[in-house]
């Protein structure tokens, strides 16, 4: 049997994560319900993204040869991106629902895009144009969405655009670093979610208050089991599709997470998430944004 291109791996593998990653939202949404803490959330998704990487990476083989001067910059990386931006994008979830935050994140790509044509020599093609166009439609039919989900809070829809720019500043730096390393992708994954592990578990240290005792760390992980082995395979599956392809074929196929973020907020979120179909559309032109901006490969 003749061997998958990397161009063509790059896109299944670039699609799979979309779909774990759409499948984050509501689990971490979900993980909410029984522990209504943002932040140790964050943490432990991180947590659990780190071992799922750590196991993937280890039978792959992948740690064997991985050394501090090769690795640095992805733990650097990881201690904002998923360290701290995982701290906004669960306070977006929590304040404006699962649906909504995944559906404004989805911009990132476009914004990857745009950064890896002004500073990785990427070219700009026509189609990125209309695929921004699109982006920004879908990114107005929520904005003007007259239907709130209950509990909605206003200032999440700024914890998910800060989480945009860390996004899209991610997906560039990342492929970039990728480029000039030699470090396999599940083992950068892996270095991302020590790097983030680390700055999470600093931030929490930090603002401990009686409310919230370290103690609590360990007895309310279990509701976020399901978010952490999403985010891990995610990321694997992310940083292996970096290896193989550019960012602005990656990333926009990434960013079908939005649609797989609505799709499953609704079959498994109908209580706590009004997924309207001012909703629905805004997913659609968004990814019909993203797919065009992935037809510039």
């Amino acid at each position: 049997m003749q061997e998958t291109p990397d161009g063509m791996e790059a896109v299944f593998l670039a699609l799979a994560a979309g779909f774990t990653f759409g499948a984050l939202g509501p689990a971490l949404r979900h993980g909410l319900v029984t522990v209504p803490d943002a932040e140790l959330g964050a943490f432990h998704s991180v947590a659990m993204g780190l071992v799922v990487a750590a196991a993937v990476a280890a039978m792959a083989g992948q740690l064997d040869d991985l050394r501090l001067t090769e690795a640095w910059p992805f733990v650097a990386i990881g201690a904002f991106v998923p360290g701290l931006s995982q701290v906004l994008f669960v306070r977006a979830i929590r304040d404006i629902g699962a649906s909504r935050t995944i559906i404004i994140t989805a911009v990132a790509p476009l914004l990857a895009g745009f950064a890896a044509i002004l500073f990785l020599d990427e070219p700009l093609r026509p189609w990125l144009l209309v695929g921004a166009l699109l982006v920004v439609c879908g990114a107005m039919t929520l904005a003007w969405e007259p239907a709130r989900p209950e509990g909605w809070q206003g200032i999440g829809v700024l914890w998910a655009l800060a989480g945009v720019m860390l996004f899209a500043a991610r997906d560039t730096t990342a492929r970039w670093v990728i480029g000039e390393r030699e470090v396999p992708g599940v083992a950068a994954a892996v270095c991302l979610f020590f790097g983030a592990a680390v700055s999470m578990l600093g931030y929490l240290l930090f603002t401990a208050t009686p409310r919230r005792p370290l103690r609590r760390i360990a007895h309310t992980i279990r509701p976020f089991v399901p978010a952490g082995l999403a985010f891990g395979a995610g990321y694997c599956l992310l940083f292996e599709a970096f290896e193989r392809g550019k960012v602005t074929v990656v990333s926009p196929l990434n960013a079908t997470y939005a649609l797989w973020g609505v799709v499953l907020s609704v079959l498994l979120l109908r209580r706590t998430e009004a997924v309207t179909p001012r909703v629905a559309l805004a997913a659609a032109l968004i990814v019909a944004g993203t797919a065009a901006v992935a037809a510039t490969r």
